[in-house]
């Protein structure tokens, strides 16, 4: 090998590098001794700076330092006071760069963070400046780039809604790549004044380019709001991704409530969803939400739901939420059926309930499959809110659009009814064809105008040409419009009926109609058997109000007509009303005054006439009536002067407590004004049924027990007539007793016929009628009865009449009447009368018969008529009467007779009095004798005087005739005549009555006597005021009347 001088230096340039090497290791040595020397003051100066940089007050306490490594505790972060931070022990890893040591890792034992979230802002404290967005320290807003640790790490949240307390572990970067679990409980929730019970959440956490995350369910016990709403146990699978700035957050969930019940509203489940993002107080995004189960007061339905966007902003003090909502199974909520279902019972028999049926038919068809679908708009800016709809329409089972609606809003504001504007429809198979629009009206207040065309089912209709309704000042609606009705009303129908709308609803919803007169009007009214015809009516308000009016206070009514005019029909019978003035108020009265019915024409009509009426209204309608008086053309008797108290309950009007007087049509009357007492009525179902008890006004007697049925709708009926026991006395009639009842206080036209009545009669009587006929029959009889008649004393008249027309006064022929006794003067026994009663008030005398002293006396067939002022006239039969029984009868005892006669007695009344006209008494053959046996009272007598007594002691005679004349009350000439004469065997005898008795001799005798006079004599004891009562002119004398001389002219004594 050769070596040349150039070795030397490369020997030289490898020394150099050694010592190089050297110099460097020292001097790394002694940095390395200097750094672990003031390692403390390095790391102490790092986290300073780190602290300073982010502006973060903090304490802590070092208690290990390694070149990568620092330990820490008891580290205070804020207001030692009140720390916003605390961590019990923490390490840091450090890690080296060109620019030095940097924080690489820290791990965070049992960290304790303190929060508030107030009006929307969440705060840290101190911490404020490093983890949110616009911190004042200039710090980019976020979680910093830290590889962070956390153990057993807690927080504690204060808010308004409750203090939320979490717990959290994990690891990773701040930045990106932590991964953790979360866990939270707020014990007591409360916000916007509703309340709930443990909520909380449970999740994993992480961060992602800066973005926090949580994803994890949150649970609910039950939220209360007051008594507006409240829910189950809910459910939210929850997921939030923060900002990077962490200003906001981007939210997903689902929410899952089991129940949900607000103010008239209840869900068996609801689901809420969607995707929010929130950010500066505002939240705004995209929610999906629906409630199953749905059940309101009066709307049910399987689902509905909305689907929109929602935006909210100032904490929740603005809303917006744009969306399509949609349902199914629509139907009508309980409140809603129970409505129709009591409008419909309460509308039974009227026009309403066909309809209402339809109505619910239709609806239960087409509840089948129903749904909704419409497109919302929903606002709310503090108390206010409003409801915007461009198109809505609920379709039925059928797939018709039920219900539409189109540009539909509706505003609310504090204090006032909700402003409306837009157009609605409702159609449909069976549904009332509606249609309306809402607008905005006088000064911007919305207007709606409404129609329903006629509504029909069968002949039952319903219409609304026009219904308009405008939103006044403050919030009130005012409508008018006109109603048009046809079909059923209670008890009977209406057609054409035509109703003017008119009135109010105030802001607080008092409402008010008819606050003017109104004019009701109707083509044809029928209430039961009544039909009036084409008329209008004027119905005013009353003391200033309107004529109905509801609200807190309840319902009232006040209303006035100043008079009724009404004509028509009941049945086939026209028919006329009137009335003056009527009030009503409601709760009150109801007042009607001059009322006047007419049924029927002419005289025949039947007239009812009401001076006031009285109506109690309330539950029942109740009230009293006067001055009714009632002309029933079928009955001839007048109703007067009725009174009593009324009453309808249960479509039945009942009269009670009724007095009236019941008055003969017929003139002259056939009896006086009765008294009816305690009379009651009742009138359902067109049928009246009545029951009254008819009275002699002055002495109280009862007369007859009423009972009565009527059909108006037939015009139909009867009435049931009984006299349990009529008594008729000689009592003077005493107010307010009862007796002294007459004959001729019941019958005037008795008067001067029968008197002094005694006796009971008793009997009944039934009275039938049609709108055509009218019958009437009965049976009355007397065991006893006793009067005075024109002629004398009558005595136990006993019997029975059988009436064929009783009010017309009418028996059937030859009604028997067995009579005691009867005294014309002479006393007849043991007679019978056969009578008649005719129309007109006419007695039909058939025929009477008595045995009378060994023969028989008759009365002659006749007729009187009691109406008519005519002489009354009598004639009497005697048959085979027995001259010495009627001179016992009479006892006379200085006259003896015998023979038979037979004869007639014509006897007259008028009103001068009574006479005999024509009497004749004859004997039959071979005649007989007759025997004066008297002394004279006269001395100073002619021969021929002297010759007829001595003859008249013992007269003999082949033919006798009496005859009588004259006035009952004054003077009687009695005629007696006698012929075939000769002398007895007990007649004086002389010369020249031998020579006589070869001569024809007739006595004629006149006797001049007043009747009862010559009666009185012959029977000197009549019985005490026996004619009391009778017409002056048939009373007897005062004092008795001795006949005068009697004269007796032979026959030819003149020649």
């Amino acid at each position: 090998m050769n070596e040349s001088p150039g070795g030397a230096p490369a020997v030289r340039q490898t020394g150099k590098r050694r010592r190089l090497a050297l110099v460097s290791a020292g001097v790394l040595a002694a940095l390395a001794v200097g750094l672990w020397s003031a390692r403390e003051q390095i790391a102490g100066g790092l986290i300073d700076r780190q602290l300073a940089q982010m502006g973060l007050p903090g304490r802590y306490t070092i208690e290990s330092i390694s070149a990568d490594r620092q330990i820490l505790r008891g580290i205070v972060i804020g207001d030692p006071a009140h720390p916003d931070l605390t961590v019990e022990r923490a390490e840091v890893r450090l890690a080296y760069g060109l620019t030095g040591p940097r924080i690489g890792q820290i791990i965070l034992v049992r960290p304790r963070l303190y929060g508030a979230y107030r009006q929307g802002h969440l705060s840290l404290g101190a911490l404020d400046k490093v983890v949110l967005a616009n911190a004042p320290s200039g710090n980019a807003p976020g979680l910093p780039d830290l590889d962070l640790t956390v153990i057993d790490g807690r927080a504690v949240l204060e808010s308004e809604f409750g203090r939320l307390a979490v717990k959290a572990d994990g690891t990773g970067n701040l930045a990106g790549g932590f991964k953790g679990t979360l866990a939270a409980i707020m014990p007591q929730v409360a916000a916007g004044g509703c309340s709930g019970a443990r909520l909380t959440a449970y999740g994993a956490i992480s961060v992602a380019d800066g973005r926090p995350r949580f994803a994890g369910p949150v649970r609910l016990n039950g939220l209360t709001c007051g008594k507006d709403l409240s829910t189950g146990p809910a459910a939210l699978a929850l997921d939030v991704t923060g900002d990077k700035d962490l200003g906001g957050a981007a939210i997903r969930g689902k929410l899952e409530a089991g129940t949900l019940a607000a103010r008239g509203m209840a869900a068996s489940r609801l689901a809420l969803g969607g995707e929010l993002v929130f950010k500066l107080g505002e939240l705004r995004g995209h929610v999906v939400s629906e409630a199953a189960g749905v059940r309101t007061a009066g709307l049910v339905a399987g689902t509905l739901g909305i689907d929109g966007d929602l935006d909210v902003k100032a904490g929740g003090e603005s809303v917006v939420l744009r969306g399509a909502v949609s349902g199914r199974g629509l139907a009508r909520g309980a409140a809603t059926e129970r409505a129709l279902a009591g409008a419909a019972a309460a509308a039974e028999g009227t026009l309403a309930a066909p309809l209402l049926a339809r109505l619910r038919g239709a609806l239960a068809r087409e509840e089948r499959g129903s749904r909704l679908a419409g497109d919302v708009v929903l606002r709310r800016e503090g108390v206010k809110w409003s409801l915007v709809a461009p198109s809505a329409a609920v379709r039925g089972g059928s797939g018709a659009a039920l219900l539409s609606v189109s540009r539909l809003q509706v505003a609310s504001q504090p204090g006032r009814l909700p402003s409306l504007a837009g157009n609605f429809a409702m159609a449909g198979e069976g549904l009332p064809p509606i249609t309306g629009r809402m607008e905005p009206g006088a000064g911007g207040r919305p207007a709606l105008k409404l129609r329903m065309a006629a509504y029909r089912s069968g002949a039952d209709m319903l219409a609304l040409p026009l219904l308009e309704v405008a939103q006044g000042p403050g919030g009130a609606l005012t409508f008018s419009g006109i109603a048009e009705a046809s079909g059923a009303i209670p008890g009977g129908a209406v057609s054409g009926l035509s109703l003017p709308i008119a009135g109010t609803i105030s802001p607080r919803g008092d409402l008010a109609l008819w606050e003017r007169c109104v004019t009701p009007a109707f083509t044809s009214l029928q209430v039961g058997a009544v039909t009036l015809d084409r008329r209008q009516l004027t119905v005013c308000p009353a003391g200033g109000q309107a004529i109905v009016r509801y609200g807190a206070g309840g319902f009232s009514a006040a209303l006035g007509m100043s008079a009724l005019a009404l004509s028509g029909r009941l049945g086939e019978t026209p028919l006329v009303l009137s009335t003056g003035p009527v009030g009503l108020a409601w709760p009150g009265t109801l007042t009607l005054r001059g009322a006047d019915v007419t049924l029927g024409q002419g005289e025949a009509a039947t007239r009812v006439k009401l001076a006031n009426l009285v109506a109690r209204l309330g539950k029942d309608f109740a009230g009293t009536f006067g001055g009714v008086d009632a002309r029933l053309a079928a009955v001839p008797i007048d109703l007067t002067d009725a009174a009593g108290d009324w009453r309808f309950a249960e479509g039945a009007l009942t009269l009670s407590g009724v007095h009236f007087a019941a008055a003969d049509r017929f003139q002259p009357a056939r009896f006086k004004t009765l008294a009816g007492e305690n009379a009651v009525l009742t009138l359902k179902d067109n049928r009246i049924a009545a029951e009254a008890v008819l009275r002699e006004p002055d002495s109280r007697a009862e007369v007859v027990r009423v009972s009565l049925a009527h059909d108006l709708a037939t015009a139909r009926g009867h009435a049931d007539l009984a006299v349990d026991g009529l008594v008729f006395d000689k009592r003077k009639i005493v107010p307010g007793k009862v007796g002294g009842l007459q004959v001729d206080t019941l019958a005037p036209q008795f008067k001067g016929v029968i008197a002094l009545a005694e006796g009971t009669v008793r009997g009944t009587g039934r009275v039938d009628w049609t709108d055509r006929t009218l019958t009437s029959t009965g049976t009355f009889g007397t065991d006893g009865f006793d009067f005075a008649a024109a002629f004398g004393p009558v005595k136990a008249v006993s019997g029975t009449l059988h009436f064929t027309d009783l009010i017309g006064m009418a028996t059937a022929p030859h009604q028997i009447l067995h009579v005691g006794s009867a005294n014309p003067g002479i006393e007849v026994n043991d007679g019978v009368v056969d009578i008649e009663l005719l129309p007109g008030q006419v007695v039909r005398i058939n025929g009477g018969v008595w045995p009378f002293l060994g023969g028989k006396l008759r009365l002659s067939p006749g007729d009187l008529r009691l109406t008519v002022n005519e002489p009354r006239r009598f004639r009497i039969e005697i048959e085979n009467l027995d001259a010495a029984k009627f001179l016992e009868r009479m006892e006379l005892a200085n006259l003896s007779a015998t023979g038979v006669f037979d004869g007639v007695l014509p006897l007259e009344f008028d009103a001068s009095g009574g006479r005999i006209i024509g009497g004749e008494l004859v004997s039959r053959l071979p005649g007989g004798t007759v025997s004066y046996v008297g002394a004279l009272s006269y001395k100073d007598l002619s021969m021929m005087a002297n010759f007829a007594f001595d003859a008249l002691k013992s007269l003999d005679y082949s033919s006798m005739t009496i005859g009588m004349d004259g006035n009952l009350a004054g003077d009687v000439i009695t005629r007696v005549q006698f012929s075939g004469i000769r002398q007895g065997k007990d007649a004086k005898q002389n010369f020249l009555t031998r020579q006589i008795a070869r001569v024809p001799l007739q006595f004629n005798v006149n006797i001049h006597a007043p009747f009862y006079s010559l009666i009185s004599s012959m029977n000197p004891q009549p019985p005490p005021g026996a004619f009391r009562g009778l017409p002056r002119t048939l009373q007897p004398p005062a004092s008795g009347v001795q006949p005068s001389v009697s004269s007796s002219t032979p026959k030819g004594a003149g020649n």
